[in-house]
């Protein structure tokens, strides 16, 4: 009997947020090898030994993004690029965001729109993103709600919400699906004010609407899981 090999999967980005959940994804997964590389490492040597490259390196802030555009244009659609250019080829699966379909008026999400088009039109694959919770981040918009820190979009903003570790499984599943576009996030959406209301939030919020919703995500769970992992985060605040 002739053995299969199991594919190499290179992640970039393997210490970041969602990158770093995939990473325990794969590591439990037995159909494929996990390739870590962080911002340190030469890519050029790495994806060599890949059969397929999930991109998870982009930079997430907006603040940071919007404040020096040309730096993000270079973190983001350069970068991008450059990875395509190194891959030669091979499949590469993009971490992108809702926000290419709800902030095309930001340069946070025209940058993101550009690496999009760059993968697809390499017949790779891109997964937008919406707000997620879990892992080890402490700074998002639903901690400085839970502080009563002031929030810079509306409270009248409906997020999809899901956990990180659950989305880190439906990418590893886009691994083997065909080339294109795909959204991820819950099967509902919780509005910023229910949660505030909810958690006596002395937050002040000001800005833009900006609901964040996926098309339909086969099997999503529900956004409101989102408020029990908001008290366990609660209460470890004030402990």
């Amino acid at each position: 009997m002739v053995k299969t090999r199991i594919p190499n999967i290179a992640v970039i980005g393997a210490n970041g947020f969602v990158g770093s959940q995939i990473c325990k994804t794969l590591e439990n997964n037995l159909n494929y090898n996990l390739i870590r590389i962080v911002r340190e490492d030469d890519i050029n040597e790495l994806v060599s030994e890949a059969d397929m490259v999930i991109h998870a390196a982009n930079p997430a802030g907006r603040f940071n993004a919007n404040s020096n555009p040309q730096n993000d244009f270079k973190e983001t659609v350069e970068k991008t690029s450059n990875i395509l250019r190194v891959i030669n080829g091979k499949p590469l699966l993009l971490l992108s965001t809702l926000s290419c379909k709800t902030q095309m008026d930001t340069d946070y999400g025209r940058n993101r729109r550009s690496c999009e088009l760059l993968v697809l039109l390499q017949q790779g694959k891109v997964i937008r993103l919406g707000p997620m919770f879990g892992g080890d981040r402490k700074q998002d918009t639903l901690h400085d709600l839970l502080a009563g820190r002031n929030i810079y979009v509306s409270s009248e903003t409906r997020y999809a919400y899901v956990d990180v570790s659950w989305v880190a499984l439906k990418v590893v599943e886009v691994l083997s699906s065909p080339p294109g576009l795909y959204e991820i996030g819950a099967n509902n959406a919780i509005s910023l004010s229910d949660l505030r209301d909810y958690f006596n939030s002395k937050s002040v919020f000001s800005g833009v609407n900006d609901t964040q919703i996926p098309d339909y995500c086969k099997d999503a769970p529900d956004a409101r899981l989102v408020f029990d992992y908001a008290e366990k985060e609660l209460k470890d605040m004030k402990s």
